[in-house]
């Protein structure tokens, strides 16, 4: 891990420990969950199917278990911080289980629901990619009566581009500075993850 890694990994300890600003949305807890063993997160790469980024790793080795971060913070695995009943394990299975609702609903794979923004939104980070995008999730208008263009047109507008990697999004965090408004992901992202672009 980079020099510039370590230090924002030591940033978000201090940030996690102090409770009272843990996140943004409230204290999961009054004390801080340990973080996760190597053997644990092993078992959790499996349940997910795919190896975590090392970065992402670092986050639940040695910071903790969830229960910081943006608004409602980082989701825990087992045991650790659950945000809408809800382990970072059990919330990437159940965006797989979408297609079952509407066959247009196809979750990328290894786009992984990272921090709850509330209200069933989800800031996920793109893991397909090395430099890690923040992708924001947002369902609320998600109709599973739909079908064909107009299906897409729906599911393809719950996706936003939140202009960062996962680690300026933290260190914005952590420096208050203010953040970008999300955008429309490029053709080529949804080209690429949701198996389709949407029309001009």
């Amino acid at each position: 891990m980079s020099s510039s890694d370590q230090l924002l990994i030591k940033k978000l300890r201090q940030r996690n420990a102090d409770r009272t600003t843990a996140t943004d949305g409230g204290v999961h807890s009054p004390r801080a969950f340990s973080p996760v063993s190597q053997r644990d997160l092993q078992s959790v790469e499996e349940s997910l199917g795919f190896e975590l980024p090392e970065f992402v790793r670092s986050l639940y080795l040695n910071v903790g278990n969830g229960g910081f971060g943006p608004e409602y913070g980082i989701v825990g695995t087992k045991d650790g911080a659950k945000l809408d009943g809800c382990t970072l394990e059990t919330c990437y299975e159940d965006m797989l289980q979408l297609e079952s609702e509407n066959p247009i609903w196809r979750w990328p794979r290894r786009l992984l629901p990272l921090a709850n923004y509330g209200c069933g939104m989800w800031s996920c980070v793109d893991c397909e990619y090395k430099r890690l995008p923040m992708i924001l999730w947002d369902p609320n208008n998600l109709d599973s009566e739909l079908d064909a263009a107009d299906a897409q047109l729906n599911w393809g507008n719950s996706f936003w581009d939140q202009g960062s990697t996962v680690k300026s999004w933290l260190h914005s965090w952590l420096t208050n500075k203010s953040k970008s408004d999300p955008e429309w992901p490029t053709d080529a992202w949804m080209k690429k993850r949701l198996g389709f672009t949407l029309p001009e």
